[in-house]
C-alpha cells in the first residue's frame, strides 16, 4: 500500500458518531488545537492513534482508509511501517503489527540476557584485562534496562560478583558515552 494513499478517517468517524473535535480532545486529554492539527494531517505516534481509537470506540484499523472506490469497503484497511536498526517492517493488519513489536521486543530481551550472561561469566572467571569490557557491559546494561531493574540486578547479582577493589573504567567509557550518560551510570551504582 502506497504510504501517500493512506488517509485517516477520524473526521468521518467523528461525524458518524455526532462527536465534536472538542469532545475528542477532552476524551484524549489534549487541546482542541492538537485535534485540529491531527485532522489537518499532522504526523501521529502509534500511542496517540491507539488513544484516539479508544476514545472513538472503534478498532484501530478503522482509523485508516486507503484510496478507494465507492464499491470497495474501507473498514479495517490498515498499513503500518516500523523502522528500526535492522530494517523496515511492514504490517497490513494489527496482528502483524503486534508480531513485529513482539519480535523486536524479544530481540532486545535476548540481547539483554546475553549481555547479563557474558558479564556474569566474566566476573566469575576474571582476567586482569577485562576491566574495560566489564565496564562497557555494565554501562550498556544500565542503558538497556529501566533504572529500577538495573539497580535491582546490580545489587542482587553484580555486587556479589564484583571484586572488592573493582573500579569502573570511566576513561574507556568516555570514548563512547556522553558525560551525562556516564554521570547517570555512576549514580546508578550508588
Amino acid at each position: 500500500m502506497d504510504r501517500n494513499s493512506i488517509k485517516l478517517r477520524i473526521r468521518e468517524i467523528l461525524a458518524l458518531k455526532g462527536m465534536t473535535n472538542r469532545a475528542l480532545a477532552d476524551k484524549i486529554q489534549v487541546s482542541p488545537q492538537y485535534v485540529s492539527n491531527i485532522l489537518n494531517g499532522s504526523a501521529l505516534s502509534l500511542n496517540a492513534l491507539c488513544k484516539i481509537a479508544d476514545a472513538l470506540e472503534v478498532e484501530f484499523g478503522d482509523l485508516f482508509v486507503s484510496s478507494f472506490t465507492p464499491d470497495s469497503p474501507f473498514e479495517n484497511e490498515f498499513g503500518a511501517m516500523v523502522k528500526c536498526r535492522r530494517g523496515i517492517f511492514t504490517a497490513s493488519n494489527l496482528n502483524e503489527l503486534q508480531d513485529i513489536v513482539n519480535t523486536l521486543s524479544n530481540r532486545s530481551n535476548n540481547a539483554t540476557q546475553l549481555m547479563k550472561a557474558t558479564l556474569e561469566r566474566m566476573l566469575r572467571f576474571p582476567s586482569g584485562k577485562d576491566v574495560a569490557l566489564i565496564s562497557e557491559l555494565m554501562a550498556n546494561l544500565s542503558l538497556c534496562m529501566n533504572l529500577s531493574e538495573w539497580r535491582d540486578y546490580y545489587k542482587k547479582t553484580l555486587a556479589d560478583l564484583l571484586p572488592a577493589n573493582f573500579q569502573v573504567d570511566y576513561r574507556y567509557l568516555s570514548t563512547f558515552m556522553s558525560r551525562d550518560d556516564i554521570l547517570s551510570f555512576e549514580r546508578s551504582l550508588l
